[in-house]
């Protein structure tokens, strides 16, 4: 809940919170996981932009998913993902930045979902951890499918021949449109390899498992709301991508990359998640991963004009 005092044509916004920068006609504050922070309005009345990122989901051990990113949500002037323009007054938005989830021993385990982040009425969901593959003997049956989220984990490649693909888990569990994110991909054991699926970003769902290696992990999406403040990850076009999600862990073949925006890449022990991006942790390498990767922090960004 935020609170205002309403009242007033627009004007020039002056406020207080997270880290204050400017450049160009614009004014910037940047919060980031762990401080905690409010957005305070002392004066004015005018629309900001804003940039929403959850914390992504961890990738799963073993042949595991990879982790779902955190949800991302925006309002920023002709981006693809525009929200409605949003109006803030004096008063006080509280401000939450989710934490990316962490893994915890021991492997045969799901992946963790990331954090919340929010702003004022504005939330983004946590990204969903990555299905595990369960565990042998017969019967089979007893691993998971990607968890749901922002964006979902990605699916576990299968143990043993007669055991279910597993599917990644939805996105945009927020219900929002434009939606905040994607789904993971389906897991595949051909021939008894295994292969995990990527989890989804904010810009793509998260890769099936192929017959060649694990999925790679959804594409995240380019904010360019607090150029040059140096935050995001490097993506396609440049710089300020958001939101990646995880690789895919494997058995003995090769493991999914990370999506552009932060998305940890499978390994012998999944790579975390990008520091305030969101991205998903990358899912274990078998034999030998215990963990999977932890998710990124997320990041929430508030912009108005210095001017009016």
């Amino acid at each position: 809940m935020f609170l205002g005092l309403g009242g007033g044509e627009p004007s020039v916004i002056d406020a207080s919170g997270g880290s204050k920068t400017t450049f160009g006609s614009y004014t910037v504050h940047t919060f980031t996981h762990p401080t905690s922070d409010n957005f305070v309005v002392v004066s004015g009345k005018n629309n900001v932009e804003y940039l929403v990122v959850a914390g992504g989901g961890t990738g799963s051990a073993q042949y595991g998913g990879g982790g779902g990113a955190g949800g991302l949500r925006t309002n920023l002037s002709g981006h693809p993902l525009a929200g409605s323009p949003f109006e803030v007054e004096p008063g006080t938005y509280p401000i939450t930045v989710g934490a990316g989830g962490v893994y915890a021993p021991p492997s045969g385990k799901p992946g963790v979902a990331g954090n919340n982040s929010v702003f004022g009425p504005i939330v983004s969901t946590g990204g969903g951890g990555g299905g595990h593959p369960g565990e042998q003997p017969a019967p089979w049956g007893t691993g998971t499918n990607g968890g749901p989220g922002g964006s979902g984990g990605g699916g576990a490649g299968r143990t043993g021949t007669h055991a279910p693909n597993y599917l990644g888990g939805a996105g945009n569990a927020g219900g929002f449109s434009p939606p905040e994110g994607n789904a993971g991909g389906t897991g595949l054991s051909p021939g008894g390899q295994r292969m995990g699926a990527g989890g989804g970003g904010a810009g793509a769902v998260g890769q099936d498992g192929q017959p060649s290696g694990a999925g790679d992990g959804g594409t995240g999406v380019q904010v360019l709301i607090a150029t040059p403040v140096s935050i995001g990850a490097p993506g396609p076009a440049g710089s300020h991508y958001f939101a990646g999600g995880g690789g895919g862990g494997s058995f003995n073949i090769p493991t999914g990359s990370g999506g552009s925006g932060g998305g940890g890449a499978g390994g012998s022990a999944g790579s975390p998640g990008t520091n305030h991006t969101g991205g998903g942790g990358g899912g274990g390498k078998h034999p030998g991963a215990t963990v999977g990767g932890n998710g990124g922090p997320g990041v929430v960004v508030i912009r108005y004009l210095t001017n009016g």
